[in-house]
């Protein structure tokens, strides 16, 4: 596991800890039990942990997996 995955596990531990390992094997937020609100959580905390530029809360959904928060985080230059 790479650096950019493990601060995204640490993340995923601290805040929704319940919902680590299905994000991992790939459910969406959703099916990991993480309601939308919770999604711009997320958000906010990846701009936070990866310091990232603003996001507007909208790039993700219930309905976005982690790899679509792994395209969302490269596209805005994290690493």
């Amino acid at each position: 596991m790479g650096a950019f995955d493990k601060n995204l596990r640490s993340l995923l531990d601290e805040r929704f800890p319940k919902s680590t390992e299905s994000l991992f094997a790939g459910a969406t937020f959703k099916e990991s039990g993480i309601d939308s609100m919770g999604v711009v959580e997320f958000i906010v905390e990846l701009e936070r942990c990866f310091k990232t530029p603003m996001l507007n809360g909208n790039e993700l959904s219930v309905d976005s997996t982690l790899d679509d928060a792994r395209d969302l985080l490269i596209s805005v230059g994290a690493s």
